[in-house]
């Protein structure tokens, strides 16, 4: 190696740790303080169940409760919501009195109790920094009946200031390894798209594909939209409420033939959050489809999933699923599935 190859190793080395240092400073240039007088800097996460979420100079990353906390500052921007149902966006600086926040917005300065944030969150410029998610996989085999079950679960979400997508996958397979080697499907993808209307009311369109051998479906393609109304957001749990309408078409498993179908829909979906060690998280999802075109027909999913962290970003989930439809689309099939499965899973 000739001496002008060493020095351009040698001055590549150093701008590459100059840019990582100036990276580095550039992101956790946020500042906590705490009731006791101390401070640490860092960058802020997020703020969400009572806790800030708090990444430090260090390698570790911490949730620090709101009862610890006396002010704190932050340039970057946030989609801030209040316990009223207003949102703001802005940044933080600090202020003379405890448990207050300055809220920086374009055109003002708001003096905000911390106890009336319910939840704010960086509004990121990249595009993977707005992407969050998690995913989630279990195998069971079972000898004395030779039966085989496979489980697949993963959710994505895509936040901006006006709007969020997310898409939703859950796949659930069995095989029982006998003469007849029966098996069994269930596996849904959806994904919807939520338009921020005022303080706490959403619009949505929404699509989906099903499938459920169980209950006689090859296949359901579905799309509709309607309204959301976010009923309750607090530091502990969430519950959000929709209507609308969907048209679906639907190929039965057993006969030859498709369907088309309009209904309507009611959901409720709640989701109850502790950040206290171990972190504990439950979501529950229910909805109803009462048909327009066929008489007496309704159909009802619910589900069920508690997720208990490990370490780091890994979890352990139990969840509960079941569907009925009061006329499925093979008549010879079943009115009604469920299933329990356990899995382990990774959040981002």
């Amino acid at each position: 190696m000739n001496n002008f190859q060493s020095k351009y190793i040698i001055y590549f080395i150093l701008a590459f740790i100059l840019f990582a240092g100036l990276t580095s400073f550039a992101q956790k240039d946020d500042t906590l303080y705490f009731l006791n007088g101390d401070r640490i800097s860092g960058e802020i996460k997020q703020y969400k169940y009572g806790f800030l979420t708090y990444k430090t100079y260090g390698v570790s990353t911490v949730n620090v409760k709101n009862d610890k906390i006396s002010t704190f500052y932050s340039k970057k921007s946030f989609d801030i919501l209040l316990e009223n149902g207003r949102r703001r966006f802005g940044s933080f600086d600090t202020t003379n009195t405890q448990q207050f926040i300055k809220i920086i917005t374009t055109n003002d300065t708001i003096l905000t109790p911390f106890i009336e944030i319910v939840e704010f969150t960086p509004i990121k410029n990249k595009f993977w920094r707005k992407l969050s998610g998690s995913a989630d996989l279990g195998f069971s085999y079972t000898k004395a009946n030779a039966l085989a079950q496979l489980t697949l679960n993963g959710d994505i979400k895509y936040t901006e200031r006006k709007y969020i997508t997310n898409f939703k996958l859950n796949s659930n397979n069995s095989i029982q390894y006998q003469a007849d080697s029966t098996r069994t499907k269930k596996n849904d993808l959806s994904g919807n798209y939520y338009r921020k209307i005022r303080n706490n009311w959403f619009g949505i369109v929404m699509s989906s594909a099903e499938q459920n051998t169980e209950l006689g479906l090859d296949l359901r393609v579905q799309g509709g939209g309607g309204i959301a109304n976010e009923v309750i957001h607090t530091n502990r749990n969430n519950l959000v409420a929709s209507t609308g309408f969907v048209i679906n078409k639907e190929w039965s498993a057993t006969q030859d033939g498709t369907r088309i179908n309009i209904d309507g829909y009611a959901s409720l979906n709640y989701r109850l959050f502790r950040f206290d060690d171990p972190e504990i998280d439950i979501t529950s999802n229910a909805i109803a489809y009462p048909s327009l075109t066929v008489a007496g027909r309704w159909r009802f999913n619910y589900d069920i999933k508690l997720k208990i962290k490990i370490v780091t970003d890994m979890y352990f989930s139990v969840s509960f699923y079941t569907s009925y439809d009061s006329k499925p689309p093979s008549n010879d099939s079943e009115n009604i599935d469920y299933s329990v499965t356990t899995s382990f899973g990774y959040t981002f």
